[in-house]
């Protein structure tokens, strides 16, 4: 449906050129372990380095620093040498250590620091501790990574808080090192203990790390590192070649392989490479023993040379089990800003012969998400909230008895987001079922050229390459579904043209002059309205698309069904297109003229056609029609002086209605059926809905908000909007069916219930699930998919994980039914159960923000309860958690309900 204001179909979002894959989030303490739990205490005399990732502060009790410090005495134990002046060697093999005294320590000390080189595989060896003459036992402090402030090559630079050491602030003359297990009798290198000022450790200005802390105070989300040119990604990447010397292996899609003994490398090679990336992306998997090894630098075919960056963990993100990424900035890189064709890497120092293995090479900036991103707590998503007066009481039987029917598991459906689809994971965390491949672009989409589409009207009418990456095709989409359990809907263009390449535009300044709008990303493409603000004339079609003819889609089906012969099935539903009767505003750079009943017609029967032919068993679902005014109208019908003159020529029935009944005339005809499932889009049109993260949250949008869902279903309900009249959508087209086209399913391609992070969304989405189960419709695709632990994403959770452990709604829909028609207000039930009859499971939601529900659940003919859990959300970020609050008996259950909640019974009986 049309949103008040805007589109009812997606867009181009916020126009910015499509980025490239994986985001790392940068460890806000990275790449120590632990390394949170560190006071940030500004330091009183940091020492300003490039070179490390943290300071500390100043020492001011020196034990040693190339020699023994005077007034300190050597009680240590170990074989030592002490020759002056220069690092003490220690032997710290058979649990040796070191022990250093002076009398009258006194002062306020930050820390113990100490500087030290040994084996790397001796690993984490050292323990440190204070000691007096006195009976105190001071703590023992194994050092590991939370403790290391720096590494400078070989050398590491410890710094252990005071708080550690000497918790109860009690006096100590002494300070011990050693070793906490056996190590070798190669000598352990110390140049530098002694104590520090008060503070901690703070992050060097300008490293990532640096930056990340600065957020943390601030309270803003970490900030990502986001790749934007690619050299290798699991295989090298288009434009790119491989120029290296070293032995290596590259056999994609996995990581490279290399051999950098003696000091080898490896060279990517390609021209035309910008110079204002934010610096250099790596992410390696290296023996252990071989230590910070690795050298990187930009190079030319001239003879600029360019800075040579030692990795160490200033450069570390994060640690991911092996492996290691790192990021160096472009200043240290290139701070001239030179042109350079090459990325080079190599070992600096002499390593083994065993492999190291890359499996991402290339280019990144850092970008920072919004605050808005970011989990919430209950409250701040309109959760967790107090009653207010003694619980409305409610009865609800789960009527086992009832006829039910089974479940399509197609309405947990999601759309994909070309935006964001190599950005997050989170989308297959949710239960979803299936996801659609659709959006105003897709009916641009060229499957020959596999990455191009047009923005069209949604952005300055731009091809452009799909998504976040050049390399993400249809198959890319296909595929992930695959590999993760997921079915597919893929959405293939009727209207006749696609994509002739990734950068033409229909309105280019060059031909059209300025214009109302112009991209600033590319300056030449315009948005078709001029300065006047009067619509341009579109130029001819070729200017930006080349022909799609019927053949042209029977290849794409062709292709993909040879392709499936080894994989299984990858497409599960075709739809014809998206939403038709906008084409004339959407692509009215090639479709100006609006689109009549018999075009839609025309155009469905001949390019479902031309996919049944192709695929004789394919699911085909249309017309994919945007809102209530074209259930009933076409976009002439709606287009300035149109009148409703095309309905009228068409025995003035409603289109879908008219669609569908010459549909089923065609098939009596020819023995085609061209139509499987009914498909068409909803999205509320009360104000200020929003759409996805946006809409109003105020207690009377949050609560018109949920009502909406009511016209889904509700043959009662009048819509509070413009349309001012019972939606009743599903009802509605089910009636349509049954008059004009029997047996075909319904789906709801696309709806969405706007404010997804808060917990009206979130239950306007869960009570969309339960009606769908409950109407018994083929499919549903939420547009686009929720941000990760949202409301709305733990109302998906609600049918599909509760537990986190697979607990989800059954497959068989169970009738429900309130005793008075008043407990009905404000609160939902919706149950279903096993094929065995032996497990139900109930989803109960609270829609009242204020009031607490006391819901009294009746299993009739379900059997006698053997064991329940009670899990409730109310908002919080974690999800679901198991309640205690609900009392057994027999077959009846009492339960609970806080406002604004939604509360899993998750139950096992046996059978009467």
């Amino acid at each position: 449906m049309r949103r008040s204001g805007t589109r009812g179909a997606p867009r181009w979002t916020h126009g910015r050129r499509a980025r490239a894959a994986l985001l790392l989030v940068v460890a806000a303490c990275a790449p120590l372990a632990g390394a949170c739990k560190r006071s940030t205490a500004e330091a009183a005399t940091a020492q300003a380095s490039g070179s490390g990732v943290y300071d500390i502060p100043a020492l001011t009790e020196v034990a040693f620093a190339g020699t023994l410090q005077a007034g300190w005495k050597d009680e240590g134990w170990a074989a030592r040498d002490l020759k002056n002046p220069g690092p003490a060697k220690l032997r710290l093999a058979n649990l040796g250590g070191w022990m250093l005294s002076k009398p009258g320590i006194q002062g306020e000390f930050g820390g113990l620091a100490l500087r030290y080189r040994a084996p790397s595989s001796f690993g984490d060896f050292l323990e440190v501790r204070l000691d007096s003459e006195g009976e105190t036992l001071f703590p023992r402090v194994r050092v590991d990574a939370s403790h290391v402030a720096r590494r400078d090559g070989e050398w590491t630079q410890l710094f252990i808080p005071f708080e550690q050491l000497n918790p109860e602030k009690v006096p100590f003359t002494r300070i011990v090192l050693r070793a906490h297990k056996k190590v070798g009798t190669d000598w352990v290198e110390v140049d530098q203990w002694g104590l520090t000022a008060p503070g901690g450790m703070t992050p060097v200005e300008g490293t990532a790390v640096a930056q990340q802390s600065q957020q943390e105070t601030a309270s803003a989300p970490k900030a990502i590192v986001e790749p934007v040119e690619l050299a290798y990604d699991n295989g090298l990447q288009p434009g790119w070649a491989d120029l290296g010397w070293s032995e290596r292996e590259l056999k994609g899609p996995a990581p490279a392989k290399l051999r950098l003994a003696n000091k080898g490398g490896w060279v990517l090679h390609k021209k035309g490479l910008p110079v204002e990336y934010g610096g250099l992306t790596l992410r390696y998997r290296a023996p252990s023993g071989f230590g910070d090894f690795l050298e990187v630098r930009l190079d030319s075919e001239g003879e600029t040379l360019f800075p040579r960056i030692q990795l160490s963990d200033t450069y570390v993100t994060t640690h991911e089990g092996e492996w290691t990424q790192v990021f160096v900035p472009m200043a240290e890189l290139n701070p001239e800003k030179h042109a350079f064709t090459q990325l080079v890497l190599r070992a600096h120092k002499t390593v083994g012969t065993d492999w190291v293995e890359l499996n991402q090479v290339g280019f990144a900036n850092v970008v920072t998400p919004t605050v808005a991103q970011a989990p919430k707590t209950a409250s701040e998503v309109g959760g967790g909230r107090v009653a207010f007066g003694d619980a409305k009481g409610a009865k609800v039987v789960v009527d086992c008895t009832a006829p039910g029917h089974r479940i399509s598991p197609l309405i947990y459906g999601i759309a994909f987001s070309n935006l964001r689809e190599l950005k997050d994971t989170h989308q297959w965390e949710l239960g979803a079922t299936a996801r659609r491949w659709g959006g105003n672009p897709t009916s641009r989409y060229n499957w020959k050229l596999g990455n191009a589409w047009s923005t069209a009207n949604d952005y300055f009418f731009r091809n452009v390459v799909l998504g976040t990456s050049p390399q993400y095709t249809y198959e890319s989409f296909l595929q992930a579904n695959l590999q993760h359990g997921l079915q597919s809907a893929l959405t293939v263009p009727i209207l006749g043209w696609v994509a002739k390449d990734t950068s033409a535009v229909a309105f280019p300044k060059s031909l059209f002059g300025p214009q109302q709008k112009m991209d600033p990303d590319v300056p030449e493409a315009g948005n078709g309205i001029a300065p006047s603000g009067e619509a341009l004339s579109p130029p001819p079609p070729t200017q930006t698309s080349v022909e799609a003819p019927p053949p042209f889609i029977h290849e794409w089906v062709r292709t993909i069904r040879e392709k499936d012969k080894s994989r299984g099935r990858s497409v599960h539903q075709y739809i014809l297109d998206n939403e038709p009767m906008l084409w004339n505003t959407t692509h009215r750079d090639v479709h100006p003229e609006p689109a009549t009943y018999d075009e839609l017609l025309e155009r469905t029967i001949a390019y479902g056609t031309a996919v049944r032919q192709a695929d004789p068993d394919a699911v085909i679902a249309g017309p994919a029609e945007w809102g209530w005014t074209n259930y009933y109208n076409s976009a002439a019908d709606v287009a300035p002086g149109g009148n409703k003159k095309d309905r009228k020529a068409h025995g003035n029935m409603p289109l879908l209605a008219w669609y569908l009944k010459k549909l089923a005339e065609h098939e009596k005809q020819t023995g085609t059926r061209i139509l499987d499932v009914v498909d068409v889009h909803f999205y509320p049109q009360g104000k200020d809905m929003g759409f996805e993260e946006s809409g109003g949250t105020d207690p009377a949008t949050a609560a018109l908000r949920i009502r909406s869902t009511r016209a889904l279903w509700d043959p009662k309900y009048k819509d509070e909007s413009w349309i001012e009249e019972p939606v009743e959508l599903i009802p509605r087209l089910k009636r349509w069916i049954a008059e004009n086209y029997p047996g075909r399913g319904i789906s709801i391609g696309e709806y969405n219930f706007g404010a997804t992070r808060h917990m009206s969304g979130g239950l306007a989405q869960a009570e969309a699930l339960g009606r769908f189960a409950q109407q018994n419709i083929t499919s549903a695709f939420h547009f686009t998919y929720p941000p990760f632990r949202s409301p709305t994403f733990w109302a998906f959770r609600a049918f599909r994980n509760f537990d986190g452990k697979g607990g989800r709604f059954q497959d068989n829909y169970v009738p429900t039914k309130f005793d008075k028609a008043s407990d009905a207000e404000g609160m939902s039930l919706f149950a279903s159960r096993s094929d065995d009859g032996k497990h139900v499971v109930a989803v109960a939601l609270n829609l009242q923000p204020d009031q607490a529900r006391n819901a009294q659940v009746e299993l009739r003919g379900c059997g006698k309860v053997t064991s329940a859990r009670v899990l409730a959300y109310s908002g919080e970020p974690s999800g679901f958690s198991e309640r205690k609050s609900f009392f057994q008996s027999g077959n009846d259950m009492q339960v609970l309900l806080a406002p604004w909640s939604m509360t899993v019974l998750d139950l096992t009986l046996a059978r009467d």
